[in-house]
């Protein structure tokens, strides 16, 4: 069995699972990058998966976020709320910071690898990026996926003479455990050969019913709330078509809502998942150990 890893969109919550995969990583004696034989990442989820693709370390990717979310999340000017391009977040240090880390094109990847964001101007908004978008640079990939709809500004390219307009993958697919699974229905060395280690980075916490119902409060609701849940209903048919055993669902259950762009919470959100390791920490190895490390 191989091993593939799927890593849903939180901002700034990506601490939590890059915490867990560094304990995880001191314990097996191993990188993710190489027990890893594939990888899906949705908005922080896939600088998180490109980066176990390329090969870096859970510690090393540790130390990228936690040096970089304050220059990642800095804020524009008040003024832009009452503009028709509104929001919060000045993408440009994201944009260098991937540019540098991630120079490479699509095709180089060595390993399977899937990246949804959201086509904002084509006939259907589900867009994947992997290894067959060819010249496409991993960097610009990346920052579509995470351009998230108030947060960050869109991004867009030129592409025959058309301007591509892309948002956050998190509109359809902020948990992108099925989009890995249909990408690895179509590689032939995985067909019924492998397992999936799932990591929700939003957490797992009760579900409570909008106290706002005008337009804008349901508006408000299905962003915060909902789209941040869809990887819910993935692993449930992941479950269903690999089967329950092939599929461990990483997700420390918390009783309040984390901003994902809160950082006064990182080192709170990064103490939550080391608790959670603590606590799971022999079935999680169990299930990583009971698949073929990729370095093998």
């Amino acid at each position: 069995m191989k091993l593939a890893i799927s890593v849903s969109g939180g901002g700034a919550l990506g601490i939590g699972p890059l915490q867990f995969m560094r304990r995880l990583e001191e314990d097996l004696g191993s990188t993710l990058a190489e027990w890893g034989a594939a990888y899906a990442g949705t908005s922080t989820g896939s600088i998180v998966a490109a980066g176990l693709c390329t090969g870096m370390s859970a510690a090393k990717l540790y130390d990228l976020y936690k040096e970089n979310l304050s220059a990642i999340f800095t804020k524009v000017s008040a003024a832009r709320i009452v503009t028709n391009n509104y929001y919060r977040y000045d993408n440009s240090k994201l944009k260098k910071l991937l540019q540098n880390n991630f120079r490479d094109q699509m095709y180089t990847f060595k390993k399977p690898i899937y990246i949804p964001a959201t086509f904002m101007n084509g006939e259907s908004v589900e867009k994947v990026w992997d290894r067959g978008d060819g010249a496409t640079n991993q960097w610009f990939a990346i920052l579509s996926s995470c351009s998230a709809p108030t947060y960050f500004d869109t991004v867009s390219r030129n592409k025959d003479g058309k301007k591509e307009i892309y948002c956050d993958g998190g509109m359809w697919a902020n948990d992108p455990i099925m989009v890995l699974e249909s990408g690895l229905n179509k590689v032939k060395e995985f067909k019924g050969n492998y397992k999936i280690l799932s990591f929700n980075t939003g957490m797992a916490r009760p579900n409570s019913a909008p106290k706002d119902k005008s337009i804008v409060g349901w508006g408000k609701y299905i962003l915060d709330e909902w789209i941040a849940r869809t990887g819910n209903s993935g692993y449930y048919e992941a479950c269903a078509n690999i089967g329950a055993e092939n599929v461990y669902r990483v997700a420390p259950h918390v009783s309040d809502k984390y901003a994902m762009d809160d950082l006064s919470l990182v080192d709170e959100v990064s103490n939550i998942w080391d608790d959670y390791y603590n606590a799971v920490k022999k079935d999680v190895l169990k299930f990583v150990k009971s698949t073929v490390s990729a370095k093998k």
